[in-house]
């Protein structure tokens, strides 16, 4: 496993790459068109959800596989039911980023499983992207404010995307960090 997890270090960087996008995207244009908006946000999630699947798959791990599926689901969704979308804009949001952060967060747990409760491997990392996303996701849905949805979702992407791009690079130092797993 993370063998294919370093060999795939390219994939969480993409992951934060997008989502810094999306955060700079938010902040450059400014959005004010709710459907520009849910348009933006479901290529992220899409895009998101895509390299998530991918990286699941490639190291064999069923949360973050799903949370790629959620991601991907939403993504569909905000382009095959626009209308349905803006409506129900705000739960979707809330709905979407709970979700993979608590499959995040079950991800993690399995990597500290793996790697014997060893710190060098970064899931703090990954956790604190987890927290983020749930912790984001609770204060939307406790203050659903459309005008604010903006900057919280372009604070939320950089935010969560510099985590995985810190997480990506410390995968991709893990053969200098650690003795020769056997699994």
């Amino acid at each position: 496993m993370f063998d294919e997890l370093i060999r795939r270090w390219w994939i969480v960087a993409a992951r934060g790459a997008i989502a810094v996008a999306l955060g700079v995207a938010l902040f450059v244009t400014r959005v004010t068109a709710l459907g520009f908006l849910v348009g933006l946000f479901g290529v992220f999630a899409f895009g998101d959800g895509l390299f998530t699947a991918g990286a699941g798959l490639a190291v064999g791990w069923l949360p973050v596989f799903l949370e790629g599926v959620v991601g991907m689901g939403v993504g569909a969704f905000t382009f095959l039911y626009p209308p349905a979308t803006e409506l129900w804009f705000v739960q979707l949001i809330v709905l979407w980023a709970v979700i993979t952060g608590v499959l995040e967060l079950i991800g993690v747990l399995r990597l500290r499983r793996v790697a014997h409760g060893t710190m060098v491997m970064g899931e703090w990392l990954l956790a604190l992207s987890g927290v983020a996303s749930v912790a984001f996701g609770v204060v939307f849905a406790l203050r659903p404010d459309l005008g604010a949805l903006t900057g919280v979702l372009g604070v939320y992407g950089i935010v969560s995307g510099a985590l995985l791009l810190m997480l990506a690079l410390n995968v991709r130092r893990w053969p200098q960090l650690l003795p020769p797993v056997s699994i």
